[in-house]
């Protein structure tokens, strides 16, 4: 994995999460790992089509999930219903829109697919190996998987 396919995502998880959810994201060490998550994690799943192809998982701990989708609709969510996975998953959808623009930037043209909300335990695993960057934050845990096909 290239690491100029993998920055646009770190800057754009960063960019977003801070102007969308006033926080500061401290990363973690990245690493490769199988395409399977916690069943009680919340995950945001979008396709990368174009000159580049492959797809990004945004991986949420639950609680972290409820803390996120609190702030983004200022006032607090104990359960992740409908508006809940519709407001996480425009998140993924400001993320990757925002790390299809750094790519164009850099001359690489890309675009997204409609963001798919599920659970781990719902996610329809493959054989893919993920680029796993992970991200602490006052709130939990969460981290952007992304697979790009070389």
């Amino acid at each position: 994995m290239k690491a100029e396919h993998i920055n646009p995502f770190i800057i754009s998880v960063s960019k977003i999460m801070k102007d969308i959810c006033m926080l500061d994201l401290k990363i973690g060490k990245p690493f490769i790992k199988d395409d399977k998550y916690e069943e009680d994690s919340s995950l945001i799943k979008l396709g990368i089509i174009g000159a580049l192809k492959g797809e990004v998982v945004l991986n949420l701990h639950y609680e972290t999930a409820l803390a996120v989708i609190s702030k983004m609709m200022m006032m607090p969510v104990a359960e992740i219903d409908a508006i809940g996975q519709s407001a996480i998953s425009e998140l993924g959808n400001m993320i990757a829109g925002n790390a299809a623009t750094v790519f164009a930037n850099n001359s690489i043209i890309i675009d997204i697919t409609t963001p798919d909300y599920c659970t781990g335990k719902e996610y329809q695993t493959s054989s893919k190996q993920m680029f796993c960057i992970p991200f602490a934050s006052d709130i939990g845990e969460l981290s952007i998987n992304v697979f790009i096909e070389e």
